[in-house]
């Protein structure tokens, strides 16, 4: 699989690539698709220091329906301070460019095929029917090379009023804003949604959005803007 991705990747002028689940990949796991050829650095901020469910290319993948071109995420996310100098980070160590082909199947944590650090980023558009694709059928194939997970892993759940708090939180509420909606004091608002950060390992808004979306308990539909009631 690694020679396969190598060949394509050399094909379309890509240095780098990555077929992931965006799990904790720190812990090896029966059925956890983790293969990549990244600059080490950047493995180490994504895994060692735990940044990937902060980092926008894996946010990204959450919103996009097919593949997309790296250039293009601010017309998928809102991308913030962070997310520049994640970017930028990226681009120190080659990744200049990239295109991404998020990967979701009904009752399997999200994942993406990538291929990045382009030798000719301007072309990158014109590639996306072919990365799409390949990206498909190569996350499929990885999931049949790792086999089927083993015993599942317990995903953290919310009650209701934590998972309204959350839910209300992707959608760019202030916690003020979420007490007057739901009809609770501020402060139970923010304790809500601290012991929500604590239950998913999350630390900020932003971590604790995108997990409670990849463990299911906040669906995307939810974090269309209203307003506050």
């Amino acid at each position: 699989m690694k020679g396969l991705m190598e060949a394509v990747a050399n094909e379309i002028g890509c240095r780098f690539w990555a077929l992931v689940h965006h799990d904790d990949l720190a812990v090896p796991r029966d059925g956890l698709v983790d293969l990549k050829h990244y600059p080490a650095a950047v493995v180490r901020r994504l895994v060692r220091d735990r940044h990937m469910r902060r980092d926008p290319v894996i946010r990204g993948c959450l919103f996009a329906d097919s593949a997309f071109v790296w250039s293009d995420l601010p017309s998928i996310i809102a991308l913030d301070r962070s997310d520049e100098a994640a970017l930028a980070f990226g681009a120190r160590w080659g990744l200049n460019e990239g295109i991404s082909v998020p990967s979701c199947l009904l009752g399997d944590c999200i994942g993406s095929c990538t291929f990045a650090g382009m030798r000719r980023p301007e072309t990158a558009p014109s590639l996306l029917g072919l990365v799409q694709m390949i990206g498909v059928f190569a996350f499929q194939a990885a999931r049949r090379l790792h086999g089927s997970p083993g015993a599942p892993r317990a995903r953290p759940r919310l009650h209701p009023r934590p998972r309204d708090c959350v839910a209300l939180a992707g959608r760019g509420y202030s916690n003020k804003e979420i007490a007057r909606a739901l009809g609770l004091a501020p402060r139970t608002v923010d304790g809500y949604l601290t012991e929500a950060r604590r239950l998913f390992d999350a630390h900020d808004r932003t971590e604790l959005v995108v997990s409670a979306i990849l463990a299911g308990e906040v669906g995307l539909h939810e974090l269309r803007r209203g307003q506050p009631g």
